[in-house]
């Protein structure tokens, strides 16, 4: 028994590497192909006019390396479920067309049985995606979240801040912020009452995030205190620390809304020490659903096992054309619930939801094996 679970659990997880990067080349093909005049001009711009044809290609698919080979991990958590589904397919329809299930069968063993390798490689990849949600996708998130013509950047460009309010109601304002560096330049914060009227106004040359103090420092900051009647002010003193929650990574949820799918889970509950901020329903639904999909990928995954787990060979073109029509749909429409925000419907309520609905489908789907 041992023997063979090893057997199909190798052979499903080749097919899911194979098919998983056949569609991951094929991805990034078509993405260089329709961006190469991007990539081409920053390599050109390094070059120079003097340097080689040679010498200009070879950069050029460097910069399409250094832009398409981090996004392997983004890939690979969007569309695992998927793949895996597909891997499973190919899979026993090998099995099918050598008759090796007809052998199983007659052997004496079930074909829930079978479906167990499936099932137990399926945990190992959701594994490997909790692994990459936590360790590898916050790292890599500043080079996910470049454009095409930034593939010479380490990050994002540095950006304006208009007018943003914190948890506290404070307005921030910059000349520029560094997502890299996390710096801002020429910042302004204006504290108001609950009004809205002006009580306070720092500013300084520049402001740096200390995540310790759970602030901005500022250099050569100075404050003032302005009263609410409109009468007049405090004289300018020095200031250092402007506390705040629109620390760098929440300034970049402003402006990037995928980064909050890009964050671990300790970096959401540092940010949820502000429990009122804009953010904190969405960083509830992204702590609560990277769990749930999971469990949705492996409940998907056996939904899809009984189109081709059969106890005689047939026609493989309609179980895989039945497969399509049934899985896909359950997918999307389970995982749009559970990361669409519903007003009546809370973020764990709706992360956890969607698993409940397939939960009675899949464990029918094996239940209603011919075996």
């Amino acid at each position: 028994m041992a023997r063979l679970d090893r057997d199909i659990a190798g052979r499903f997880l080749l097919n899911f590497v194979l098919l998983f990067g056949v569609l991951y080349l094929f991805a990034a093909t078509i993405d260089v192909i329709l961006n190469l005049d991007e990539f081409t001009r920053l390599a050109e711009r390094e070059v120079g006019e003097e340097g080689s044809w040679v010498r200009s290609m070879a950069v050029t698919i460097m910069y399409a390396a250094d832009y398409n080979l981090p996004q392997v991990f983004q890939f690979y958590a969007w569309l695992y479920g998927i793949v895996a589904v597909g891997a499973a397919a190919f899979t026993l329809a090998q099995m099918s067309r050598y008759r090796e299930l007809v052998a199983i069968v007659a052997s004496g063993m079930s074909l829930r049985r079978v479906a167990a390798p499936f099932l137990a490689v399926g945990v190992l990849l959701g594994g490997l995606q909790v692994l990459n949600q936590e360790l590898v996708l916050p790292k890599v998130a500043s080079l996910l979240l470049r454009k095409h013509g930034h593939a010479d950047q380490e990050s994002v460009d540095a950006y304006p801040i208009r007018f943003t309010s914190d948890a506290a109601g404070t307005l921030i304002q910059a000349a520029s912020f560094d997502p890299s560096s996390k710096r801002l330049t020429r910042p302004s914060f204006i504290e108001r009452d609950a009004q809205g009227r002006t009580t306070r106004r720092w500013w300084g040359n520049a402001a740096t995030w200390d995540p310790q103090e759970g602030g901005w420092h500022l250099e050569q900051g100075q404050v003032v205190g302005i009263r609410p009647d409109g009468r007049g002010s405090s004289r300018a003193e020095a200031a250092d620390l402007v506390p705040s929650d629109l620390s760098p990574v929440r300034l970049t949820m402003r402006r990037y809304e995928q980064m909050t799918g890009l964050l671990s889970l300790g970096q959401i509950s540092e940010m949820l020490a502000w429990p009122d901020s804009k953010e904190a329903s969405a960083l509830r639904r992204s702590a609560t659903t990277r769990f749930s999909i999971v469990v949705l990928n492996l409940l998907v995954l056996a939904v899809g096992l009984p189109f081709f787990l059969d106890r005689l060979p047939g026609d493989l073109f309609p179980r895989a054309v039945r497969c399509t029509v049934v899985v896909l749909p359950l997918y999307f429409t389970a995982a749009g619930l559970m990361l669409i925000p519903i007003p009546t419907i809370g973020p764990l309520v709706g992360g956890i939801l969607p698993v409940l609905l397939v939960l009675p489908i899949a464990l029918a789907r094996l239940g209603g094996l011919r075996t």
